[in-house]
């Protein structure tokens, strides 16, 4: 008798069924972890044009001012000049945005103009997956954990 090797119609299908059962259950779990990977980049996008600002005004010993548009998710850092240093944009139809000011100067010495400045970014306005982004008089600036504030307290919301 001869041995015929291979896989029969029954072993295919059995495979066919486990391949198509795990991907049914991860592909919902895959496009979630995009969607939280695309917020938090954005976040950590936002928190280094503030920690470029503060040090381009240090170096530069000039003003340096960070200009925000939430409609259009548009950030400007331009020298005290105008002279445009960097910029970007926010998807703002993935995230949603929000910010305490429209513009935050740092000083030659790298410290803020504006006290407490403080932003959200957040997914399907949902505060478990936001971040908030703060900047205090001193320059510094902090980016929280996700769905918490930088003090460590739950986000009440996505608006300030």
């Amino acid at each position: 008798m001869r041995s015929v090797k291979g896989f029969t119609l029954v072993e295919l299908m059995i495979v066919v069924a486990l391949v198509a059962i795990t991907a049914t259950i991860a592909v919902p779990n895959f496009n979630n972890l995009i969607q939280n990977n695309r917020v938090q980049s954005q976040a950590e996008d936002l928190n280094a044009l503030f920690q470029y600002a503060r040090s381009e005004s240090a170096i530069r010993k000039r003003s340096v001012t960070v200009s925000i548009d939430e409609a259009t998710g548009e950030i400007d850092v331009a020298a005290g000049d105008g002279t445009v240093l960097r910029n970007t944009t926010l998807d703002i139809n993935a995230v949603d945005f929000v910010a305490s000011h429209d513009s935050l100067t740092y000083r030659p010495n790298g410290t803020s103009t504006v006290n407490n400045f403080r932003s959200l970014i957040c997914r399907d306005n949902d505060p478990a997956d936001g971040y908030e982004i703060t900047v205090a008089g001193s320059g510094s600036s902090r980016i929280s954990a996700k769905g918490k504030t930088v003090s460590g307290t739950s986000l009440g919301g996505c608006t300030l």
